[in-house]
This record gives C-alpha cells, structure tokens and sequence, in this order.
C-alpha cells in the first residue's frame, strides 16, 4: 500500500482517546493519553481480544511507531492494555488507504458520553466507490462488508454504477431519481457567490430530515438486524452521508460535539484526494463547465460544522429533540436505541 497520513484539519481534531495512523506500508503511529501509564500493545484482524497478537510490552510512553506483525493486506487493529488493570482500548487507522474512492473511513472508537466506545469495524462510510481498484479491493474484501447503503440519485447511480469485486454485499440504493433542481443546476451554480452557496447548502441540509426519512429508517433497521459491517455511501460521502453517519453516532450516544468534528472531515480529505472521476465531472463543460474552479464550488466541497447543525436545527423545530425524531420518524424507539447500543458499543 501506498503512504497515506490524514491531512491537518480546519476544524477541531475529532476527540478521541487513542489514534492510530497508516504512515507507510504496515507501519502504523499509534499515541494514546498518557494517564494510562505503562501499557502492553497488542495487533488483530478483527477487534478481538481473543485473537491478539502481542506487539510490545511495557511502554512507558504515550506514543510509539510499530510494524504490523500480520501478514497479508488486511485492516489491523491495535489494543493498548494498561498494565495496572484499567480497560484497553481498541484503535485503527481511521481513513483507509485507497487509491480509487475518497473519504474512505471507520466511524469506530468515538466516546460516548457514559463513557462507551463505538466498535471498530461496523461502520464505514465513502465517496461513491464505484471507482475502487483492483488492489483497493484486496483491503476492502478483508472488510467483511455485508450491506451498502447508496444515498446517491438513480440518475448518480447509473452515471457512476459500482461493479463490486469478489463476494458482494446487499446494496440498498435509495429511488429518489434526482435531487432537487438547486443542487443540480451546474450553469446557475457556476455563478453563485460563495454566500450564496452556503445558504444552498443549509437549506438543503434542513431539508434532508424529512426527504431522506424513508432511506434513513430502512437504514436503521438494518443495523438493528445487526447487518453490519456496513458502508453508507453517496457521490461525495459528504452530505448524505455525512446526515446519516451523523445519526447513527447520535442514537449510540456519541455527543454532537464530537459527531461535528467527525463531520468537518469529509472536506479536507475530498481536497486531498480528488478521484478522476470526481474532477472529470466537475469539470465537464457540458454541464456548467468548471465548477471546481466556481467560487461556489469552495462551499460545494466543504463540510462546514454550520450545515450538519442546520439539519438538526431543522428537526429542533420540527420534532422538539433528535431523539423525537428518532422515534417519530424513523422508528427508533428508545428499547431500539438500547439494542443498537448493545450490539455496537464496547
């Protein structure tokens, strides 16, 4: 695998309390807090204690580069054990390296705010993968990936379909044929300031909660099935999903603090890692021509904390609390609440 570091962010680091970063092929950064003292470290394939492979024993420090000891290409997850008898903790490398797709993450080791953490390996969410590799592939088969959940329009979907390699997942696709003409219009888009283009995106962020209900609800189910690993994807893995990623952390009690800053990602890595199939629409002159170059396209692309905060605003208003939307609308009652946190909390 290629190196592959996660860029700086302009917003807050995401709080977590371990991190783990693919530096080059199978040599991995790992820091945790430093009141946990002496620690023993530990690699698996799966985030099972069971399974541990010991890596060093009696570190004194907070942070340490390591080799992975597991052979092949597949995801490796780290366990950092105090010595004195405290809980470890699980950590990974949070975006995976992949040449074909962007945005490509774990949505794992998040805190809860009674002090659990979301487990590693259920969720993941991307850009549109139709543009996966070959060799991308050979990580993403080692996934165990079970059902995808495709936000993008029938009109995205059949632009950009995905041939999936190897044992195929379920695919959930959503039927909405196309967005709503604001977001589609590239020659009106072109032109707009980047105010302007900000607006565009809250107002559509607010009006996500009710148009996207029935995927989100379907969505929900799934995971209380318990048909996980999962990917939610769109075209970016951005809006979309950045809204349903975001509610899937919130009903697993993940603070909105901390589902911001996982939020605030997704633009720095679009910039990082513009696919080709990415720049060759927004640059296709028959459809607006240029748009990466449009004053509005800064907006476009950004995952600014304001949009996200917009959706829930909108269901604020509407619903009185996300939890009431929850229950109200998708069907989340709190005994569901319970079970998801049952099944994906460790």
């Amino acid at each position: 695998m290629a190196a592959f570091a996660v860029v700086a962010h302009a917003f807050p680091q995401t709080p977590e309390v371990a991190k783990a970063e693919l530096t080059v092929a199978s040599q991995y950064a790992l820091s945790w807090p430093a009141t946990l003292g002496t620690v023993d470290l530990y690699a698996a394939s799966t985030p099972d204690q069971g399974t541990m492979t010991p890596v060093k024993r009696h570190v004194t420090t907070s942070s340490i580069t390591v080799v992975s000891p597991l052979p092949g290409k597949g995801r490796v997850y780290f366990f950092i054990k105090p010595t004195d008898g405290t809980p470890g903790l699980w950590v990974s490398n949070r975006v995976l390296p992949l040449n074909g797709v962007a945005n490509f993450r774990d949505m794992g080791g998040y805190e809860t705010t009674d002090h659990h953490h979301v487990r590693w390996g259920q969720f993941y969410r991307s850009a549109a993968p139709s543009g996966l590799t070959a060799e991308d592939y050979q990580l993403v088969d080692t996934l165990g990936i079970k059902t995808v959940t495709d936000f993008r329009t029938q009109a995205e979907q059949k632009k950009q379909p995905t041939h999936w390699q190897g044992v195929s997942p379920a695919f959930f696709a959503s039927e909405k044929p196309t967005l709503p003409g604001d977001m589609t219009d590239r020659k009106h888009l072109a032109k707009l300031s980047d105010t302007d283009a900000k607006t565009l995106m809250e107002a559509f962020y607010a009006r996500m909660p009710e148009y996207y209900a029935p995927e989100l609800k379907a969505l929900f189910a799934r995971l209380e099935a318990h048909q996980t690993p999962t990917l939610t994807h769109c075209t970016a893995g951005k809006d979309r999903t950045g809204f349903a990623s975001a509610l899937v952390l919130y009903a697993l009690g993940v603070p909105e603090q901390t589902i911001l800053a996982d939020y605030a990602m997704s633009g720095d890595l679009l910039r990082a890692h513009l696919t080709p199939s990415f720049k060759a629409a927004m640059s296709d002159h028959q459809n607006g021509g240029a748009m990466a170059a449009s004053p509005a396209m800064h907006s476009m692309l950004a995952s600014d904390p304001a949009y996200l905060k917009a959706a829930f605003d909108a269901i604020k208003k509407h619903y009185g609390s996300i939890d009431a939307y929850l229950t109200q609308e998708l069907g989340v009652t709190p005994q569901q609440r319970a079970t998801l946190q049952s099944l994906y909390l460790d």
